[in-house]
């Protein structure tokens, strides 16, 4: 096993720990906390591509770009991010036409 694999390993198994987390958390919300969840997730585990060939979270070469290194350019991984986020958005809103579309019929 590489040290890389080892880490996103942990990357999303921790991703899916904050997820189940945050699914548990938010009852109250009901159809909202599975997409919250599901962005943790994506948010997370996209990946991006630095130096040498690594790859990294986007959020985290976002936020190092953004804040930390001078010079640096974020808006790839924060478009990859957005991108990401847009899917997830769209698959969401998908699903939730088709459970809206099943209930109608199911009371007709």
């Amino acid at each position: 096993m590489t040290d890389q694999f080892i880490a996103w390993f942990l990357i999303v198994a921790t991703a899916l720990g904050a997820a189940a987390l945050l699914f548990v958390a938010t009852r109250r919300w009901a159809r909202l906390r599975w997409l919250a969840a599901s962005l943790v997730l994506v948010w997370a585990a996209t990946p991006f591509p630095v130096e040498e060939g690594h790859i990294a979270p986007a959020f985290v070469v976002f936020f190092f770009r953004g804040f930390l290194e001078e010079a640096a350019n974020p808006r790839p991984p924060l478009a990859l991010l957005l991108l990401a986020t847009v899917l997830v958005l769209v698959i969401y809103g998908m699903a939730r036409l088709v459970a809206w579309g099943n209930a109608r019929r199911n009371k007709s």
